[in-house]
């Protein structure tokens, strides 16, 4: 209580609005200014996640998500130093094979990749075998594994660029990283399957047909 003048009565004490304005705060939304700081937080993040997502460069479509579309405008250089252009071998069921050296499903599947080559050429069947070497291997064990099991159909490494990442071919195509792959591409240039794991010559000749069966004569 405050003490009067002399000759004045007695004054009440003031009220206390440390209540009502808080000790950190302006009135009754100093209780509420964390929760408010906190969400202008929480929305300043998110703003920033979705500006940043928005600055990431596209993806290439999944092979699975591109069957019954033109196949991209890939090229790859043969280990014998050709180049194969993906666009001139329109008129042939293309198999696109993804490998690599250190894949055990892989060092099983080449044979049989190889088996079902050496019948085309035997029949002039219109069927082109690509192998793909991922750009991961080493060129060293690549060209060691295809000398030592004796492939003679198509085979590359996916190396043709300077970026850094993946080969052009494997990103072109959406390939996720999981090896054996293998796209087939109808004769007119349209992905028809994509097939995850390894193939055998069964399985090829079916993809083949179906896919040659899907372009009219």
């Amino acid at each position: 209580m405050r003490q009067p003048l002399p000759g004045q009565p007695e004054l009440p004490d003031e009220p206390d609005d440390t209540q009502d304005h808080g000790r950190v705060g302006y009135g009754r939304l100093g209780r509420w200014s964390p929760l408010i700081l906190g969400l202008i937080l929480l929305l300043a993040v998110i703003g920033i996640w979705l500006v940043q997502r928005n600055d990431d460069p596209p993806v290439a479509p999944g092979p699975a998500d591109a069957t019954g579309s033109p196949a991209p405008a890939v090229s790859l250089t043969l280990l014998n130093g050709d180049r194969v252009v993906l666009a001139d071998l329109e008129g042939d069921v293309v198999v696109l094979n993804f490998w690599a050296s250190w894949c055990g499903p892989c060092r099983q599947e080449m044979p049989e990749l190889q088996a079902y080559w050496d019948q085309a050429q035997a029949t002039g069947e219109a069927t082109t075998i690509l192998g793909v070497g991922v750009r991961t291997d080493t060129d060293e064990k690549a060209r060691e594994f295809v000398a030592q099991g004796g492939f003679t159909y198509p085979i590359g490494r996916d190396t043709d660029t300077d970026e850094p990442g993946l080969g052009p071919v494997e990103t072109a195509f959406g390939i996720p990283q999981a090896y054996p792959a293998t796209i087939i591409i109808r004769p007119d240039g349209v992905i028809d399957h994509y097939q995850l794991g390894p193939v055998n010559q069964a399985m090829l000749r079916y993809l083949v047909d179906e896919a040659r069966a899907a372009v009219p004569a």
